[in-house]
């Protein structure tokens, strides 16, 4: 893999990235919340092609996209849109959002339910693909940064279209996005811890002068580096291996990045006035789905 972006990819990136900072801002009403879906930049997103890349362009160019999306403070369902849902269904287009469920518990409460139109659910062999009804769907409060909710009653799936041996696809190209998505929660809320600590003073000196500090900060960007590397790798190999090396390490080291940023903040990074914990919540969130970590190191072992 060449690190470095082709120009088509390049100009990608930089056109989506005008559109999501166009977009960014939190309304007043909603900096104490713990996320905030934007409709109208979702719909935006749709409207100008943004989620309809993997089917054009491929799983790589992607995951750029949900990398950038995965930077904003303001939420958009971008991952299953754009990158899962393309690889399972081919041409073929699928309205979003789109929510990912596990069937082996539909009773719990899933994320992105309440915003999604469709629905992939893991059936062990099989994925049912599954219009969703909003009346049917209640929100669950939750303190991590997307929306959940769960069924008042649980869906009829035998009505649902069933993708034929395609859940080990679904896990795979899961794994390749939650990857994605914690690769640019990570590099945000490393980005936005190093402007707090070069501006919070103590003692007369910048919280950024403490070498101990500086070393700490080295180590997150470090992981937030690997993880954007890792998913993008995962997303251009299109192999299981990757995919599951990608997920397993995001999953171990998003604990280490939420304590060391969230310390570094100080009493403002346990408050929902400071904007850190729309991006490490999103990484709590992501920290156990599709398997998490144990089931992702088990994976890697029996490929090894």
């Amino acid at each position: 893999m060449n690190f470095q972006l082709t120009e088509e990819q390049s100009a990608l990136v930089a056109a989506v990235q005008q559109i999501l900072q166009d977009h960014a801002d939190l309304p007043q009403s909603a900096r104490a919340a713990s996320h905030w879906f934007n409709e109208t930049l979702q719909a935006l997103l749709a409207e100008n092609g943004y989620l309809n890349v993997g089917r054009e362009f491929g799983a790589l160019e992607a995951a750029l996209v949900v990398i950038e999306a995965a930077k904003m403070p303001v939420l958009t369902e971008v991952a299953a849109t754009a990158l899962i849902a393309p690889q399972l269904l081919g041409e073929e287009s699928l309205e979003g959002p789109v929510a990912i469920l596990n069937g082996r518990d539909l009773s719990r409460a899933h994320r992105n339910l309440p915003i999604a139109r469709h629905a992939l659910i893991d059936l062990g062999d099989d994925v049912a693909l599954l219009p969703i009804e909003a009346e049917n769907v209640e929100t669950v409060p939750s303190i991590l940064a997307y929306p959940f909710g769960r069924f008042r009653r649980p869906p009829d799936l035998r009505a649902a279209r069933r993708l034929r041996c395609q859940a080990g696809a679904l896990r795979h190209w899961w794994r390749v996005a939650l990857s994605a998505e914690s690769a640019g929660a990570a590099q945000a809320a490393v980005a936005f811890t190093l402007n707090h600590v070069k501006q919070r003073h103590v003692f007369g000196h910048p919280v950024a002068v403490f070498q101990s500090v500086q070393h700490r900060m080295v180590q997150c960007h470090m992981v937030a580096t690997a993880l954007y590397y890792l998913a993008l790798r995962a997303a251009w190999s299109g192999k299981v291996y990757d995919a599951d090396v990608a997920a397993c390490y995001a999953q171990q080291h998003i604990k280490k990045l939420v304590v060391d940023l969230h310390q570094f903040s100080g009493a403002m990074g346990v408050t929902n006035e400071f904007a850190l914990h729309l991006w490490t919540y999103r990484l709590r969130a992501l920290q156990t789905e599709a398997g998490g970590m144990v089931e992702c190191a088990l994976d890697i072992a029996r490929h090894r």
